[in-house]
């Protein structure tokens, strides 16, 4: 395992991928961390496609206080 300056050790990914660490900010302005995950490309590149397509569709949408999962 890496160092990180910090002095704890860092997961290293396994080829193929990648350690992903989320943060997200509620609308109280609340800030959330969540553990690292080890997660394949393929999988983060479409978690992100998702997240990217919700937050497109809820911006074209203003008053619509739904969710992007409804």
């Amino acid at each position: 395992m890496a160092k990180r300056r910090s002095g704890r050790a860092a997961r290293v990914a396994r080829p193929g991928y990648a350690m992903v660490s989320v943060s997200a900010r509620d609308a109280n302005g609340f800030v959330h961390h969540y553990d690292d995950i080890e997660a394949s490309l393929d999988s983060l590149r479409e978690a992100i496609a998702i997240l990217q397509r919700t937050s497109a569709r809820d911006d074209a949408a203003p008053g619509d206080e739904a969710g992007p999962l409804s």
